[in-house]
């Protein structure tokens, strides 16, 4: 491009560009002096300053994906997307919006974070994969990744179910993944995936497993069992299952997912068969959990001198699988 050609058609620089986005040091090659570039990225002026070196060829709102694209730039040659930038790429939707971009670069490379840039410098680069156009961490590197950065359990749970539950991930794909990576940051992501493995598959049912487990008045309990009928066949899964007495505590969906009228319905329909069969059924929404523990705890030692005196539940249940 002749010097001062880019003037005359912008359009020619927004097609040298990736999506509008595009380092300092191509705008140069194109014909751009470097103050040129910053001057133009001034308030009311036409351009934007994405990350160092990094402009965008307007001065509106960039998108999530230009975002994207700016920290690939800015942290150069060989780098990936990973965390929760990387979970939406992968088609995950679970937990709030990603503010920043989480990128892996080599550990030989002198990259620093910057704004909405995080740069993780690791000695352990992953192959990356291609997810809409942008390199990207395999799903397991980017849920752990992310995973490291949290320190809620309920947060970590509900990053993970979502994969667990979908089939895109197992829990013990995971464990490998936190065993190969680097120690700091790990327990809290191993203590939930611990859970995921006894069945749990999500972040209310986690919750209602750590605190059942942490009540020294509740007897031992078994966590997601599937129930079937004396011939076989399926009547639901129950989210915590005394078993000796046939007690079987529900974390109420409706609450927690948002169901849908018709998923209100399933849930009834499903709650008539359990106790079709015998067992006695209490269930708890989250926010009672949460807002009165010492009133769920009474309802459910209640729930458990009632399912005692009941007749033995007419069920089979799954056999646990070993881990």
């Amino acid at each position: 491009m002749r010097r001062g050609e880019w003037a005359i058609a912008p359009e020619l620089l927004w097609a040298a560009s990736r999506e509008g986005v595009i380092a300092v040091r191509e705008l140069e090659l194109l014909g751009v002096p470097e103050g040129t570039a910053y001057r133009r990225c001034r308030d009311g002026e036409p351009w934007q300053r994405l990350g160092p070196g990094i402009i965008a060829l307007h001065n509106g709102e960039p998108t999530r994906r230009q975002t994207m694209i700016a920290g690939l730039l800015h942290a150069g040659d060989h780098s990936m997307i990973t965390g929760r930038a990387a979970l939406r790429l992968h088609g995950l939707r679970s937990g709030p919006e990603p503010d920043t971009v989480h990128l892996l670069v080599t550990h030989a490379r002198q990259v620093r974070s910057w704004g909405r840039f995080h740069i993780e410098r690791t000695s352990r680069m992953p192959r990356p994969v291609e997810r809409d156009g942008l390199a990207v961490a395999p799903l397991p590197r980017a849920l752990t990744d992310e995973a490291r950065l949290l320190t809620d359990p309920t947060a970590i749970a509900e990053l993970f179910a979502e994969p667990v539950r979908r089939g895109l991930v197992t829990p013990e794909e995971l464990l490998e993944e936190l065993d190969a990576g680097c120690r700091k940051g790990s327990a809290a992501p191993r203590a939930v995936l611990r859970a995921l493995v006894d069945g749990v598959r999500s972040a209310a049912e986690f919750d209602a497993r750590e605190w059942w487990l942490a009540q020294r008045e509740l007897p031992p309990a078994r966590f997601n069992v599937r129930v079937r009928d004396l011939a076989g066949a399926s009547v639901g899964v129950v989210d915590v299952l005394v078993e000796d007495v046939g007690f079987a505590l529900e974390i109420d969906s409706v609450e927690h997912h948002f169901a849908t009228p018709e998923q209100v319905e399933a849930t009834a329909r499903r709650a008539r068969a359990l106790r079709a069969v015998g067992l006695h059924l209490v269930s708890i929404r989250p926010s009672q959990r949460r807002d009165d523990p010492d009133g769920v705890l009474r309802d459910v030692l209640d729930g458990l001198t009632v399912a005692a005196a009941l007749p033995e539940p007419r069920v089979l249940y799954d056999v646990p699988q070993t881990t």
